[in-house]
């Protein structure tokens, strides 16, 4: 079999893209975010116990906290667990493998939208992004959106009058609102839009339209149950083993809507121009989703994807014009997103991809014309990829991310459960401190519920003062010559009389007596 050279720059292209992805993986980012950690508490849970840490059953929107959480990532990891246990190798592989799963997924869009060319410059692009190599190598469960999305665009692509892949698209389009709750407005739009533009096409017969309207209604149906539980106050819904939650505090798509602002029309404004402003020059992003100064694709090539999405307009005579349409309507689609709610990068996530996807539409017009400019281009972003490497995997990175992430809590928490009997105090220096602990033991959420005692429990970040043996934060514990302490920087153990083991792990130190 002959080997020709999309082959073979399709294999440099994702073998770059795997390695920088699986480069020291998982300790880097450093430690544990507390919404990876809760994930795989309640993963665990519903996988031996066939509930969540929350005592639910199989919930459609997990209760987390107390304002919610998306669960398409705590299914999926279940059987991960299944077979690895509860780690964070264990948490963070699933979003690797998706992240890895992307590139030739968006190739083949790349192929499909414009030529082999395209699709190979795109699936580079991607392969080289700071954000997309970021949230593969951590399990932030919103992160799974840009992927069923990008599955479900993909099903766009290949709906002709001859198939069925509508009917798939369009389940996965209702499962989108479950990943993250920016699909709520993506969604109907891009399903209202992309079945017109195939059906006036005839790449779908109105039967199969309805059927697959039929089928993303009904998939996403028990999320819009949630929806209407927790905005109108309603009880909670069981269907069958399926949970349908009221949350015990305001539900996260009520709180972030600028709708519910008492100022509308500014609070829509300032969103609008934080909008452009992410897009433009590619701030508003945590320590955790870029490098500065590299944004999500490396600062100022925002005028790339604005030439692209003008290059990609779907103009009578040009080919592909239904995939064109499709990857704008998807562009578009995300532009409300923007306006409803106030971005930080992570809540943008469905637009990077199509985005990025235009990027590389300049240079597959160069491709041919001005080879000069096109390897001058390639060449600025693979010094600035160079650059972003080397400060992703730099001590300064991993120490501004290994304190927002708790580096060293779940190992300290481990050294002081080495005893078996004794009264563990753990510091209130961070976020959700009892999530950190039912991570590194793991406790029958009927135990748990039983013995918690929360300072309020109906706020959207709960916080637990105690359960079991474990206390949270000096003013909660009470002090004994047998009591261990997990303390912070700063922090000392109240009773200086008696004599301590010190053990330190990166952020935090275990005290024994």
């Amino acid at each position: 079999m002959k080997i020709n050279r999309c082959q073979i720059l399709f294999c440099l292209i994702l073998l770059l893209g795997i390695l920088i992805r699986v480069w020291s993986f998982p300790a880097n980012p450093p430690g544990l975010n507390v919404d990876e950690a809760i994930t795989g508490v309640d993963a665990y849970d519903l996988l031996h116990y066939g509930v969540d840490s929350n005592g639910v059953s199989f919930p459609v929107h997990a209760i987390s906290y107390g304002s919610g959480q998306n669960t398409p990532y705590i299914y999926l990891l279940a059987p991960f667990l299944a077979l690895g246990g509860l780690s964070i190798f264990t948490l963070r592989l699933p979003m690797l493998l998706l992240g890895i799963a992307t590139l030739p997924m968006v190739f083949y869009a790349g192929r499909r939208i414009i030529n082999q060319t395209f699709g190979l410059i795109a699936m580079f692009f991607i392969a080289v992004s700071p954000w997309h190599i970021m949230i593969s190598r951590w399990g932030l469960e919103s992160n799974t959106l840009p992927f069923i999305f990008l599955a479900a665009f993909i099903f766009l692509l290949k709906s002709e009058s001859s198939n069925r892949w509508f009917i798939l698209a369009s389940f996965l389009l209702g499962i989108c609102p479950y990943a993250y709750g920016s699909a709520f407005v993506v969604v109907p739009i891009v399903a209202a839009a992309a079945s017109l533009v195939l059906f006036l096409s005839k790449r779908v017969q109105l039967r199969t339209m309805l059927v697959g309207w039929g089928v993303l209604v009904v998939a996403a149906a028990p999320m819009l149950l949630y929806v209407l539980v927790n905005h109108f106050g309603w009880e909670s819904i069981h269907l069958g083993f399926i949970t349908i939650p009221r949350l015990p505090a305001p539900a996260r798509f009520d709180n972030v809507l600028a709708l519910n602002s008492p100022h509308i029309l500014s609070a829509l404004k300032n969103n609008a121009y934080t909008m452009l402003r992410l897009i433009w020059f590619q701030d508003k992003a945590p320590y955790s989703m870029a490098v500065e100064p590299y944004g999500y694709f490396y600062t100022y090539t925002g005028i790339l994807g604005l030439l692209g999405m003008i290059g990609l307009l779907p103009l009578p005579g040009k080919e592909n014009r239904v995939e064109k349409w499709l990857l704008l309507i998807w562009l578009g689609a995300c532009l409300p997103v923007g306006i409803l709610e106030s971005l930080i990068m992570n809540r943008f996530n469905i637009f990077f991809i199509p985005f990025i996807i235009c990027m590389a539409v300049p240079l597959t017009w160069l491709n041919g014309r001005l080879q000069v400019i096109r390897w001058l281009l390639l060449g600025v972003l693979l010094v600035a990829f160079a650059g972003f490497t080397r400060g992703y995997f730099s001590p300064d990175y991993s120490y501004v991310v290994g304190r927002s992430f708790y580096d060293g809590i779940i190992p300290a928490v481990q050294s002081a459960q080495q005893s078996k009997e004794a009264p563990i105090c753990v510091t209130d220096k961070v976020a959700e401190p009892y999530i950190y602990t039912l991570f590194a033991e793991p406790v029958a959420p009927r135990e748990f519920l039983a013995s918690a005692k929360f300072k309020d429990p109906n706020v959207e970040f709960r916080f637990v003062n105690t359960y079991g043996r474990y206390s949270f934060g000096l003013k909660n514990c009470t002090a004994g010559p047998q009591t261990i302490y997990v303390l912070g920087e700063g922090e000392q153990p109240p009773d200086s009389a008696i004599q301590y083991q010190v053990e330190e792990f990166s952020n935090y130190k275990v005290y024994k007596p």
